[in-house]
């Protein structure tokens, strides 16, 4: 049951980065295109996320507590570690290739990416907690 909370992390993430380097990428190329890349890039989150917000409300609609708070370390380490390297990979490329007239539309594009690759996460730890005993 736990592990609908961490497929829907897992769903989510990992597309998010992969549109956050490619993306990242082209915004380093030409900064000012900002807006158009941070378009697509609301675009492709919202679209990345269908799945994992159905994984969700399924998750639940079948919510329960579990027997011992053991039965929650495991996904909850996952969700952790997910956690951790989204926050490593976007602040990574973040300070690659960098010229100084685009840091600026770099840096609040990380920043955007950071609380939407965050989002999921953060709701499926909230739902461990709820099925701690």
């Amino acid at each position: 049951m736990a592990y609908y909370f961490v497929a829907a992390a897992v769903l989510a993430v990992i597309p998010i980065l992969t549109l956050y380097k490619v993306l990242v990428g082209k915004l380093k190329e030409n900064p000012s295109s900002q807006q158009s890349i941070q378009q697509k890039f609301i675009i492709g989150v919202a679209l990345c996320e269908i799945i994992p917000l159905l994984l969700i409300v399924y998750g639940y609609i079948n919510l329960a507590p579990v027997n011992t708070i053991n039965e929650l370390y495991i996904p909850g380490f996952i969700v952790l570690f997910l956690m951790a390297y989204a926050i490593f990979f976007i602040f990574l490329q973040r300070n690659v290739d960098v010229t100084p007239e685009a840091k600026p539309v770099v840096q609040s594009f990380t920043l955007i990416s950071l609380a939407l690759a965050l989002g999921i996460p953060i709701i499926a730890l909230v739902s461990l907690f709820m099925m701690a005993p």
